[in-house]
């Protein structure tokens, strides 16, 4: 028996010391594994802590490899003109990235200026007088740049816009603000298709500087920027103004025939008995006004009045 009983406490022992060591082994492996989890994260965090660091460096780099935008942007384009012992200076209020300008003599008078910018861009501007250019400035307006400037000989305040043209994808209704030519190119010395009157509606196809490309009817030619608004009220109003003006010239035409029958008269009675006759002619001109076409041509026509009250017109 006491054999027996010692076997068991031995055999127990061992079981015990078994336990024990399986135990341990669970949670040395257990320990172990959390740490090496707890060691994975934190590299993980030294790395993605290291890359950021890398990241930010690298922007801040590319930073201060940018250059400062205004650096581009003259406030002044100096223009060297063959025959000027100084540049002429362009104030660049339209903030355009000019990085190159030069100036191509037509004649001893006019020059073409051609500019470009950083970006690529190039800005052509035809035809200007260079000679009575005073205070010139680069400008922007709509899809158009424009050298503004004070004409030395009149005073008057001038543009050349850039060369080029923009088609619009789908055609714009606008209205004519004054009676207006359609030219068969965007100058005021081409051919007149037709005449668009105050306050009709016109399709509008594209735009240059200047110029509105229109289609009116089954005409289609350019018309001047200046006698086309968006806006309907305005051409209705222009067309009120205009009968407004009509009638008051038609009330002092009359109101002059009327006074030249008066006098007419007066000198025919004069006239009775003796054997001279009046050479007072019987119709003759009593009013004449004149309207010019809205693009500056200088073209336009009379309405002339005549002591019967009949009216023509004579183009100039």
């Amino acid at each position: 028996m006491k054999r027996k009983s010692e076997l068991v406490l031995g055999i127990t022992a061992v079981l015990c010391a078994g336990i024990m060591s399986v135990s341990m082994a669970a949670e040395t492996e257990g320990l172990t594994e959390e740490a090496f989890q707890e060691t994975e994260t934190v590299s993980e965090a030294v790395l993605e802590a290291e890359t950021a660091g890398e990241e930010e460096s690298a922007a801040s780099e590319e930073t201060e490899a940018l250059p400062d935008a205004d650096e581009d942007i003259p406030e002044t384009i100096r223009l060297n003109i063959e025959g000027l012992e100084e540049p002429l200076e362009i104030q660049n209020t339209a903030e355009l990235n000019i990085a190159a300008v030069s100036a191509e003599p037509i004649d001893e008078e006019h020059i073409d200026v051609t500019m470009k910018s950083s970006d690529g861009l190039t800005y052509e501007f035809k035809n200007i007088r260079y000679v009575e250019v005073v205070r010139p400035e680069l400008t922007v307006q709509g899809s158009f740049a424009y050298i503004k400037y004070t004409s030395i000989v009149n005073g008057e305040e001038r543009s050349v816009g850039q060369t080029g043209e923009l088609t619009y994808e789908e055609p714009a209704e606008l209205f004519a603000v004054d009676d207006v030519y359609i030219r068969t190119e965007p100058d005021g010395e081409s051919e007149i298709l037709g005449v668009i009157s105050r306050g009709d509606a016109i399709e509008v196809l594209g735009e240059t500087a200047d110029y509105f490309k229109v289609k009116k009817d089954d005409v289609t030619g350019y018309s001047v920027r200046k006698c086309v608004s968006e806006d309907e009220q305005e051409a209705i109003a222009a067309v009120k103004a205009e009968e407004a003006a009509r009638e008051a010239i038609r009330i002092a035409q009359e109101e002059a025939a009327r006074q030249a029958a008066a006098q007419q008269a007066a000198a025919a009675r004069s006239s009775r008995g003796s054997s001279s006759r009046s050479k007072t002619p019987s119709v003759y001109e009593t009013g004449r006004q004149k309207f010019d076409d809205c693009d500056g041509s200088g073209h336009g026509y009379y309405e002339v009045t005549y002591s019967d009250g009949s009216v023509k017109y004579e183009e100039y």
